[in-house]
């Protein structure tokens, strides 16, 4: 709660390393709180670049058992990608494709349609940086999935 009163550009240098350290916590309650930090984080355009630096523990969480954890990191994922002009992003979609086609059957509905308009929102982006070839091969597991239900 203290997060929706402090401005992100002015602490962003001091609460970044602190949410980074908790989500590689091997406390469940850690990585949630820092997720939940995050999620507030990520409503300000301004804090997009810097979340980008935490992709790569953002990516390890979307593989974890618990829903509602993969669930708060789509939605960091998705507030991030808001930032049109967001170019740090470019360099952990691929990685970002690869972990959202497993989510597309998750067991939880939530998960599956928060991955499902992620991906939607990740590919035009990525049509907008001109990176095609990644948009069409990403597609595939998505036509798949559509084609089963």
């Amino acid at each position: 709660q203290l997060l929706d009163y402090l401005d992100g550009r002015e602490c962003h240098d001091r609460v970044l390393p602190i949410l980074s350290r908790n989500l590689q916590s091997q406390c469940p309650d850690r990585r949630r709180l820092a997720l939940r930090g995050l999620q507030v984080l990520s409503v300000d355009p301004s804090m997009a670049e810097s979340i980008c630096s935490l992709a790569e523990s953002l990516l390890e969480l979307l593989h974890h058992e618990d829903g509602e954890l993969v669930a708060m990191t789509l939605s960091v994922f998705l507030n991030v990608l808001r930032d049109e002009d967001l170019q740090a992003f470019s360099s952990a979609a691929p990685k970002l494709a690869e972990a959202l086609c497993p989510l597309f059957d998750n067991d939880n509905s939530h998960v599956q349609l928060l991955s499902i308009r992620l991906f939607r929102e990740m590919m035009e982006f990525l049509a907008e940086e001109g990176q095609k070839t990644l948009v069409q091969q990403s597609l595939v597991p998505l036509f798949f999935h559509c084609r089963d239900e």
